[in-house]
Order: structure tokens, then C-alpha cells, then sequence
């Protein structure tokens, strides 16, 4: 069953009890039997505040926050997260979240809770979305000390955020809808963020724009394969490149206590959400048909040569390919890769590419070359831009067996990381302007700015009397679903038609300024002849005012649309033993379904969508699961026009219990404090890593595993061990443990701590002059740190010493990349004033020392900080570290 593309919002748009539908990628799809229910007592129609959506896309999911008891207040716990844990100066509590009146309440209070003067919440899909439209209406707070942000992000099992999520690891990108610090409601920020294969930011900018706390807002933004547009009340405000890897996202709705001071006046306060809405692409089918043929890498026919690797971060797979996360990459600069098809019969194929794209970091000149029945043709892709997204070679004439394939290599004119994942053979015939079968009447320009499919030229024409026509020579008679590849708009005619003549007859498609642009539109189904007796014509009615603008045609053999697909059938599940990282994972496979349009496949694990693309196979890998748990596993057919059917009845997968302890920590390192020792040691690669346990002299010291476990690049490993004596070695060590409590082997190192002082910013001894701001840069051990932006602004650290003698100077140095590259420290002490100048954008994150002084005892001597330059000058800590002398 299709999603009902005329589908519109209501106050409480909810999906029928037995459904499930998991938005996650370019092709999103209802599954069977949704259904849509609202209260009998519902507030007022959301048709009230109607979306702002771009045209080429549908409604897939909406929350309306009608609550699910029958005054209408309850937040549907079966589909969203609260959000808890600590962040800045707040702590998240599910008692803050409310539904009622039609709207997420998120309050905003000052009272105490884990450690925190203030607390707040949010909430977190548990479904997963991908390409698309997201919009949500809010009023925000206007008061100082408060930031709300409408965003997505994936999930990991082991993080405070959401400590009930149990599926795959999919924290990888970050999408800033926008983030408002409530001191400035006026003031939108766009970003994304990246966090593998390290974590980057793609920033954006503050956007000035109409007060968020004022009044109600629809805010938006569309994510495509290569750029994400953000927008208010419908108005583009933003565009940001989005290169990064995709990963299928859940959406956050926030609001946090996050700068101090806070504004306390009118305290309790709330954000208020009248809704969330996901608008999934509306696919064509341009790009499948029942007789496609896929070459993943592999399978059979996908050859490498050269040095060649699987794509991983932290032992986890983390690009996405059209299948799977199964990416392949070399940096060999004489690597190819080739992909020979089993074709069917010979006729034209249009040639796509899967562009795995990760970051920055892809090739920007991977030479395609494909091997055609009329010799070669060569295709150069910047993999770094070119999305994760099916990329288009071209169209040719193929012959099964003849050698026919796509080779890849990395053209000497680029650098980077070749990387390889699937190509695609589609039965299809097109006709582009400027070849046979392409025709015009009346007086036609060309045009290379206005691009069209691939990035040819398009034709224009202003007269009502023009005519372009596309004439296809076809092999075979039959059914085939015709498209057009309407160009970049601008100034083209918002009335102009398609008229398609076929043995059916004479069909007309109207385009008007509703039809998507930069795409290819579906002029239908229609019966064809064998020859050239069927055309598609394009023209205006006389007195309509634009242009006229022509490009290509395509026409892929296709039997009429008949509905949903039959259920697969067969399904089994064959659990794996567990790996030593302890990535838990079975596969599932099921049969094939006999019917003609089927293009693939959607698998759900405990009715979440997993595949974000129908995948062509018959089988199915999942991995990164818990040990010892029972997973439901359901899968359905896809036609070629998005069509899924009912999900295959569930089959339960049970993880086996995972009795392989982790290898013992690496890197192991002590530092010597006062009174006590820090630890320091490399992320262990276990998967399903439940954290440490530390000994301090053959003693547990820690009553639960410590440590954050999501990946190595978004946290600093960093334990303190108190209560050790002075001038005393002892033997410190620390002993991975999974998530099921098995323990490793322990690593040692041995640390005497010293009588020493150390200042951070929380602490007596610490003074700020000028204008400073908490800033959300962790410090050592991950304290908080300060910033400021003001030249004039100047920080100190004045130690109480309980005795003269010589010190070396240290200062935990915070790194961001709009840090001021000249933070001047200066020591004043007994021996004079010496200033050391360190640039804060890199190079820190660690202890640096500045200097060895001579200090008299009490608080005579001092560290000042101050700003040599531009950019935000941090602090964090200083320590004075007696060196005996």
C-alpha cells in the first residue's frame, strides 16, 4: 500500500496500533496498513497552521501532540524518548516534559538535581528519518540562561541521552534545525556536525530573523544528498553544503539550561511545540525497474585490484552504501574497482554509481570508465560532493557477455580515498535533447547555465508555437513509465504540458509552479508500440506567459501499476557467534517475491525500518546488538513506484550471551595530583564496551564501569583517584568490562601524587574581569570552562601556596577552531613576570606548561590570562606543581 500522498495533517495524526513505519532515507516509505485516528475531543484542526513544505515532498509522519488520554495530555511514550542526563548547567528530567493544550510543554526551573542548579528536558524519536522535509511550530523562551534547539541525531545504547534505547549504533551526523540562546530569541544558528570518522563542524551562521519567543513559528529544513536548506515561517534563511556521511537520524526537541547567569524573574517557564512533521521525498521510480541489475561489492562480478579495505571507524562501519554499511576504501593511488553485470538481454541501460561519500575525505576525481557496445566512455565524479546517493553515468547500449563493466580508478587530476560500494544497470531508454530522436518546431535557444539531466544543456523557447519533441525507438512493445526531467525553473512558463501520444491514445500532463524542479517528473504508465509511432511532446497554450524549457525524456518498461507487493515469505534468522570486539549479529533471509515491479526490500528490527534504501539481496546482515537479547525480525517488498507491502510475520533472533572478555586497556597513563592520581587510557574497541573498572592498590574503586562509552573522538577518558597519600608510589590499574559484566585483564602504572595547587574556574582563587560566558568546550577531566570574546576581558588564577619554593606552571589549555590563535598567559611571581603565548585553536586539550617560578608562600603570585588577537580566548585550569628545588 502506498502512503495516501493527499494525506493532511490532523490535530493528532497517529498510526494504527498494529502499523509500523520508519522513516529513514531517500526512499521512505509507509508500511502496511497505516492508519490515521484523531480523538473525538481533539483540539483544533491542525489545517489552522498548515506546513510550510517545499514542493517533492509527502507527509510521512507527523506528531501532533494531541496527548493519548482522553483529556489530551500524555506524551506518547511508545514513540518518543524522554531526554535525560546533564548538559551545561542543567539536568534533563522527564518530569519536565508535558503534553496538553494541543503542545509539548518543556519546562524551564530553578531548582537543584544531580549536581545542577536548574533542570529541563526534551524529547527523542524513537523513529528514524532520513532525506526529507522536517518542520515543527514553537514559541521559545525569551529570558537569559536558556537555549532550545529542534535538531536530529542517531542514538548509541550507552549514552545518558537515552538510556532505554537498545538498537543499532547510528550516531553519526547532526542536524541544527536551529539552536536560540534564549538571550537573544531573535538570533537562529544553523550547523551540522559530523562524528566520524572524527568529529567536524560544518558551521553555519546566526541568522537575525522575527523574535522566537514573541510568538508562534514554523520552522524547517529540507535535507538533500548534498545540502541542507533551513527555513522560517516557509522564507529560506540559510544554506549549508552537507557532505558529511549520512546516517538515518532521530529528531530531538530540546531545551536546556545552558548560560549563566540565568535570568530567574520569571521562572518556572516552558517552550511550547504544536508539532513535528517529517515530509519524505516523493520518489518517481525514475532510477528502478523490476529487471535492474545491482553489482555490490561483494558479489560476484565486483573485482578490486590494488589495496583495498573495509570502511571503518572505531571498529564500527559507519558509511552508508546502498545495501548495507559494507563500503570499501583504498588510498592506493593505483587501486581500481570493477563491477561486470549479469545482464538479461541487450538494450539500453542507464548506468548509476552508489557514491559512498564520508566527509572530506572522498576522492575529488574518481574516474568512472564504462565499457559500452560502443567502446568506452569516461566519467569523473567529485566523490566529495557528489552526496551518498545514486550518481547517473549516462545511458548506453549493453551486451550481455561482452565485456561490458564499470571500472573505477582515482583520476590523477584529484587526491583522496577512492571509495566503492554498489553500481546499477536499469533498463531504460533516453532521449536528451541534441540527439536521435529529439526534434524541434518554432524558434529554440540553447543553454549551459540552466543544466539539466547530468549536467547537459537544456533548450529554451518563448513562443506559444514552439514544439520539443522526443521520439524513443523502441525494441519491444509493451508498458513504460515515461518521465520528463523538468529544468531549474526561473523564469520557465508555470503552464506548460507534456503531451504523451502512445497506442493508449493522447494523455496530457500539465506542469505548473507546483512541480518540482531538478528532477525527473513521472508523466505515467502508458502502452507502446514497437518503433518510433509513440512521442512525448512538450508545449503552451497560446498566451501563456514564460519559457518553454526542454531537456531529456526516459522511458523504462514497466507492467501497470497493480498495488503492494506480496508478502515475502520463508523468513529465517541464523544468529552468529559473537566476534571478539563484541559486535552481536545474525543475518536473515527470506524468498524472493514473484512479483514483476518487486525492486527490493525493507527490513525492520523491532518494528524499526533499518534499510534505508529497498535492498536488492535476499539477505540481510545485522550487527552491533546487544548479547543476550531477543530481537523481532520483519521484512517486506518494494515495488518500483515505493509501493511496500505488508510486513512477513516476525521471526525472533536472540543474540547469544556474550562470555568473551575485552582485551585489557591500552595506553595506560598516570598524573600525579595533589592527594590523588588522574588516569588516562585509549578507547577500547569492544563494541559492546560497558566501561572500566579502576583499582587503586589491589582495591575496587569504582562501585559500577566508568566511563562514556560512545566513541573515542566525542569524550576524554580521564578518572580521578582520590584519597592516595603524598610522596607515596602507588599501583593504579584499570580493566575493561563489556556490557554483561565481563571483565579483562588488567593494565598497571604506578603514580606518586605531590602537594600541589590546582585552580579552575569554579574556584576560590579564580577572578574574571570584562564580559565572560560558560562555554560548552570541556576542560580537564571535563570541568567547565569560560570564554570571552572581548579583547579588553582578562582572567587570573592566584594560588594560596603553603610553602616557598619553585613551581612548574601548568594551564589545561581548551582547543575549538574559533579560539584566538595568541592567548597570552603571564606568571608573576617571586622571580619576575614571564608570558607565554600559546594558540588555543589547537595543539591543547592537555596540560602545557608554561614555566618553572620561584613562589613565596601565600598568594602573592599569580597567572593571568589576556587576548593577543581575534577569536574567543578560553580557560579552564592552572596548576602549580612544586618541583622540589
Amino acid at each position: 500500500m502506498a502512503l495516501n500522498r493527499s494525506l493532511q495533517p490532523t490535530r493528532s495524526l497517529r498510526l494504527g496500533a498494529a502499523t509500523v513505519f520508519v522513516a529513514v532515507g531517500a526512499m521512505t516509505l509507509a508500511a502496511p496498513g497505516v492508519g490515521h485516528a484523531e480523538p473525538a475531543d481533539a483540539p483544533a484542526a491542525a489545517a489552522d497552521f498548515p506546513s510550510n513544505v517545499p514542493p517533492g515532498y509527502e507527509l510521512a509522519w507527523a506528531e501532533e501532540f494531541g496527548g493519548v488520554n482522553a483529556d489530551g495530555t500524555g506524551l506518547d511514550e511508545s514513540e518518543w524518548f524522554y531526554r535525560e542526563g546533564e548538559k551545561a548547567v542543567c539536568s534533563n528530567q522527564p518530569d519536565n516534559v508535558s503534553v496538553g493544550d494541543g503542545l509539548l510543554h518543556i519546562a524551564i526551573r530553578a531548582e537543584q538535581a544531580e549536581g545542577e542548579d536548574y533542570t529541563c528536558g526534551g524529547v527523542v524519536s524513537k523513529r528514524w528519518f532520513g532525506y526529507g522535509y522536517y518542520e515543527t511550530r514553537a514559541k521559545l523562551w525569551g529570558d537569559q540562561g536558556f537555549h532550545s534547539a529542534f535538531w536530529t541525531t542517531g542514538l548509541s545504547a550507552y549514552i545518558p541521552d537515552v538510556p532505554d534505547y537498545r538498537g543499532p549504533h547510528n550516531r553519526i551526523n547532526e542536524i541544527d534545525g536551529f539552536e536560540v540562546d534564549s538571550h537573544a530569541p531573535d538570533k537562529l544558528a544553523y550547523h551540522s556536525h559530523w562524528f566520524v570518522p572524527e568529529h567536524v563542524g560544518n558551521q553555519g551562521s546566526l541568522v537575525t530573523q522575527a523574535d522566537s519567543s514573541a510568538e508562534y513559528h514554523n520552522y524547517g529544513f529540507e535535507w538533500t544528498p548534498t545540502e541542507v536548506r533551513f527555513y522560517t515561517d516557509g522564507v529560506l534563511m540559510r544554506t549549508l553544503p552537507k557532505a558529511g556521511p549520512h546516517g538515518i537520524q532521530n529528531i530531538w526537541l530540546t531545551t536546556l539550561g545552558y548560560t549563566s547567569p540565568v535570568d530567574e524573574t520569571n521562572l518556572p517557564g516552558e517552550t511550547t511545540w504544536d508539532h513535528f512533521r517529517y515530509f519524505a521525498p516523493i520518489e518517481s521510480g525514475a532510477d528502478a525497474a523490476a529487471a535492474q541489475v545491482v553489482v555490490d561489492n561483494g558479489d560476484p562480478g565486483y573485482v578490486e585490484h590494488g589495496a583495498w579495505a573495509p570502511e571503518l571507524t572505531d571498529d564500527r562501519r559507519v558509511a552508508f552504501g546502498f545495501q548495507d554499511k559494507e563500503v570499501r576504501r583504498s588510498d592506493d593511488p593505483g587501486a581500481t574497482a570493477s563491477w561486470k553485470p549479469k545482464l538479461r538481454a541487450a538494450g539500453s541501460y542507464e548506468v548509476y554509481v552508489w557514491n559512498a561519500n564520508v566527509l572530506q575525505t572522498g576522492h575529488s576525481a574518481a574516474r568512472y570508465t564504462v565499457q559500452h557496445d560502443g567502446g568506452s566512455t569516461d566519467v569523473v565524479i567529485d566523490q566529495r560532493k557528489a552526496g551518498q546517493q545514486w550518481v547517473s553515468l549516462g545511458a548506453f547500449e549493453l551486451t550481455p557477455d561482452s565485456g561490458q563493466r564499470v571500472t573505477m580508478a582515482g583520476d590523477a587530476a584529484g587526491a583522496g580515498v577512492l571509495r566503492a560500494d554498489a553500481v546499477k544497470f536499469v533498463p531504460a531508454i533516453v532521449v536528451d535533447n541534441g540527439q536521435p530522436g529529439y526534434t524541434e518546431s518554432g524558434a529554440w535557444s540553447g543553454s549551459a547555465s540552466i543544466t539539466g539531466w547530468r549536467g547537459g544543456d537544456t533548450r529554451y523557447a518563448s513562443a506559444s508555437s514552439a514544439k520539443a519533441r522526443w521520439t524513443p525507438e523502441l525494441t519491444d512493445a509493451g508498458t513504460y513509465d515515461v518521465y520528463a526531467w523538468i529544468p531549474p525553473r526561473d523564469a520557465n512558463s508555470a503552464a506548460a504540458s507534456y503531451t504523451v501520444v502512445s497506442a493508449d491514445g493522447t494523455h496530457e500532463v500539465a506542469v505548473d509552479a507546483s512541480t518540482p524542479t531538478g528532477e525527473w517528473l513521472r508523466l505515467g504508465n502508458f502502452a507502446f508500440d514497437a518503433g518510433t509511432a509513440g512521442h512525448v511532446e512538450l508545449g503552451k497554450k497560446f498566451g501563456v506567459v514564460g519559457l518553454l524549457r526542454a531537456d531529456a525524456v526516459k522511458f523504462i518498461a514497466a507492467d501497470a501499476e497493480a498495488g503492494a507487493p506480496s508478502v515475502p515469505e520463508g523468513l529465517e534468522v541464523e544468529v552468529e557467534r559473537t566476534p571478539p570486539t563484541g559486535d552481536a549479529w545474525f543475518t536473515a533471509e527470506w524468498e524472493r517475491v514473484a512479483d514483476a515491479d518487486v525492486v527490493g526490500y525493507h527490513v525492520y528490527l523491532d518494528g524499526q525500518r533499518l534499510t534505508w534504501q529497498p535492498v536488492q539481496r535476499d539477505t540481510f546482515d545485522f550487527h552491533e546488538l546487544l548479547g543476550g537479547e531477543t530481537y523481532a525480525i520483519q521484512v517486506s517488498a518494494v515495488d518500483r513506484l515505493g509501493n511496500e507491502s505488508a510486513l512477513s510475520s516476525p521471526v525472533d533472533a536472540v543474540t547469544p550471551a556474550d562470555t568473551r572478555a575485552p582485551r585489557a586497556p591500552t595506553g595506560l597513563v598516570g598524573e600525579a595530583a595533589n592527594g590523588e592520581a588522574v588516569l588516562y587510557w585509549d578507547q577500547s574497541p569492544e563494541l559492546d564496551l560497558g566501561g572500566y573498572n579502576v583499582y587503586a592498590d589491589g582495591r575496587l574503586i569504582t562501585p559500577e564501569p566508568f566511563g562514556n562509552t560512545n566513541d573515542r573522538h566525542n569524550r576524554d577518558l580521564g578518572f580521578e583517584v582520590p584519597g592516595l597519600e603524598n610522596g607515596v608510589a602507588h599501583t593504579l590499574e584499570v580493566a575493561a568490562v563489556d556490557f554483561v559484566g565481563n571483565e579483562s585483564d588488567r593494565s598497571a602504572v604506578s603514580v606518586t601524587p605531590l602537594p600541589m595547587s590546582i585552580i579552575g574556574v569554579e574556584d576560590a582563587g579564580y577572578t574574571e574581569v570584562g564580559a565572560w560566558a560558560p562555554s560548552s568546550v570541556a576542560g580537564w577531566l571535563a570541568t567547565k570552562t569560560r570564554t570571552s570574546n572581548l579583547r579588553a576581558a582578562s582572567a587570573e588564577w592566584r594560588p594560596d601556596l603553603a610553602t616557598a619554593g619553585t613551581y612548574d606552571v601548568y594551564a589545561w589549555v581548551p582547543n575549538n577552531a574559533n579560539s584566538t590563535p595568541v592567548a597570552r598567559y603571564t606568571i608573576a611571581s617571586a622571580s619576575g613576570t614571564t608570558v607565554t603565548e600559546l594558540d588555543q585553536r589547537s595543539g591543547g586539550s592537555k596540560w602545557v606548561l608554561l614555566g618553572t617560578a620561584q613562589f613565596d608562600a601565600g598568594t602573592a603570585g599569580a597567572v593571568t590570562i589576556t587576548n593577543g588577537a581575534s577569536g574567543y580566548l578560553r580557560t579552564n585550569a592552572v596548576k602549580f606543581v612544586p618541583t622540589g628545588g
